[in-house]
């Protein structure tokens, strides 16, 4: 089969266990961009937290955001398609954290903001200061969370996490599953987004505008929110540190992140 895409997550798939690109990958990846292929960027992040790696790949497609949230188009910062939470629904998670005393990060239009310094973001804002300044992640921090919807921003998702796992899923159990879409996209981590976005139902979306059957599209991933990518797609590779469950619906299973799985499995593909 002549595939035509190339789909990937970044953190645990794209990503090794440093967060770097492995240089087989980039040279595999190289070879399908020569060959035409179109390789985009399916992730859980913010736009301007995956531009570092979409610029060290010279990529030029669109990327899509936020677990299924938006497609961005990154040369001229435009937003091609999106289902934001609405105004309501971001008041309705920001209480919720208060009230179980959950961390949040919200992914407003133009940037990520954080309230409280733990260590997570503290980590986290240490790679943003580690990048250079033109591909620098916008990170920002704020006093209040309301003041930015007061301002009707756009907000992408929010992410909520702690170290019980138990409290998480009670907190995320309060919220009604037809209007929101909640994944766990690590042990101690639930992104919350707006009803019906998901990475497959974005990807496959984006397929039709560029009249590409899914059957030719090959997708990496290693966590929940990538099963719906995996399950859409011709062929869904889970990585070899995936989550049992995401191994249990891929087609294929290759190498962890720390190996050269992708490079096997796109090298594979295009002998």
């Amino acid at each position: 089969m002549k595939y035509q895409v190339i789909a990937f997550d970044l953190d645990g798939t794209l990503l090794n266990s440093q967060g770097q690109i492995l240089t087989s990958s980039k040279i595999a990846i190289q070879r399908c961009i020569d060959k035409g292929l179109k390789v985009i960027l399916v992730t859980g992040r913010h736009h301007t937290a995956a531009y570092p790696y979409y610029h060290e790949l010279n990529l030029t497609t669109p990327m899509i955001c936020c677990n299924g949230t938006y497609v961005y188009q990154p040369q001229t910062d435009a937003v091609l398609t999106a289902n934001p939470l609405s105004l309501e629904q971001a008041r309705q998670v920001i209480q919720l954290a208060d009230k179980h005393h959950l961390h949040l990060l919200m992914y407003s239009r133009d940037a990520m903001n954080y309230s409280v310094m733990n260590a997570h973001m503290r980590k986290f804002s240490e790679w943003v200061q580690s990048c250079p300044p033109h591909v620098r992640p916008k990170l920002r921090q704020v006093s209040d969370f309301n003041s930015l919807l007061n301002e009707q921003e756009t907000i992408w998702k929010f992410v909520i996490s702690h170290p019980d796992r138990a409290l998480m899923q009670m907190a995320v159990d309060h919220l009604s599953p037809a209007g929101f879409s909640c994944e766990w996209s690590w042990i101690d981590r639930v992104d919350i987004a707006n009803g019906g976005n998901t990475k497959g139902a974005r990807l496959l979306e984006l397929l039709r505008s560029w009249q590409i059957d899914p059957q030719f599209v090959v997708a990496f991933g290693d966590n929940h929110n990538d099963i719906s990518m995996l399950n859409s797609v011709g062929l869904g590779v889970a990585m070899g540190n995936a989550e049992a469950e995401v191994k249990q619906q891929a087609h294929l299973v290759t190498l962890s992140h720390d190996e050269a799985g992708i490079a096997s499995v796109l090298d594979s593909i295009l002998d």
